[in-house]
Parts: structure tokens; C-alpha cells; sequence
């Protein structure tokens, strides 16, 4: 059975056009495997978190003052888990659950992560 070059053509450009997605979706999966296995802060950590932070939420607007919640603190990761953060004392947070729902997944920015540092300083 003889192919006629159209069909030739055919088959090239459908082999062109997967080939991309493939190692596209390679490399996605292989992303994920990078990921730190322990999703959750433990008891431990997390009271390591918030005696860091004086038992107060972490949270400050870049125009006003540090949030006052005290109560419903939770563990955050600074860089989320969901983007290759780690569960680890270094990349945690004590937030309300207010500021804690409103960062969800994003990504702080480079200034914000400088602030937490200067912050933290001024705790002890």
C-alpha cells in the first residue's frame, strides 16, 4: 500500500505540532515532582511560627501598621507550596485567617519579603 505524499505531509505535520506538547508536558510533570512531599506545617513548627512572630499576625500594608489579630492564626507559606515552596521554619508565616485567604496562592513580591525581614528583627 503506497502513501501519497499529501498524507505524508499530513502525518508530518501532526507529528510536528505533538512533539512541542509532549515536552512541554514533560516538563511540567517533572515540575511537580519537585515539590516539597509534607504539605502542612506540624504542631511543632507552627508554635515556632507564631512565638516567632509574638503571637500577632505578620501581615502590614505597605502604608499602615502591622495587623493586630491575635486570635485564628495560621501557618503560612511565604512562597506557596502549590509553587514549589517549602514547608520549612525559613518559608513560613503566622497570618489571621483574613490576610491568610487574601494572599491564597499569589506570590509575594521581593520588596514584601524584604519588609517580613526587616520586621522580624524588630520582634525580638
Amino acid at each position: 500500500m503506497a502513501s501519497s505524499p499529501d498524507s505524508l505531509i499530513v502525518i508530518a505535520a501532526i507529528i510536528l505540532a505533538f512533539v512541542p506538547l509532549a515536552l512541554i508536558a514533560r516538563a511540567i510533570g517533572r515540575r511537580r515532582r519537585w515539590r516539597d512531599p509534607q504539605r502542612l506545617f506540624t504542631w511543632e513548627q507552627k508554635k515556632i511560627l507564631l512565638t516567632r512572630a509574638r503571637w500577632r499576625c505578620e501581615h502590614k500594608h505597605p502604608l499602615w501598621l502591622r495587623c493586630r489579630a491575635t486570635t485564628g492564626l495560621q501557618a503560612d507559606h511565604i512562597v506557596p507550596w502549590s509553587r514549589g515552596g517549602a514547608t520549612a521554619l525559613a518559608n513560613g508565616a503566622a497570618l489571621c485567617q483574613r490576610h491568610n485567604a487574601r494572599k491564597s496562592n499569589r506570590m509575594p513580591s521581593p520588596l514584601y519579603r524584604w519588609r517580613l525581614r526587616q520586621r522580624r528583627r524588630k520582634y525580638s
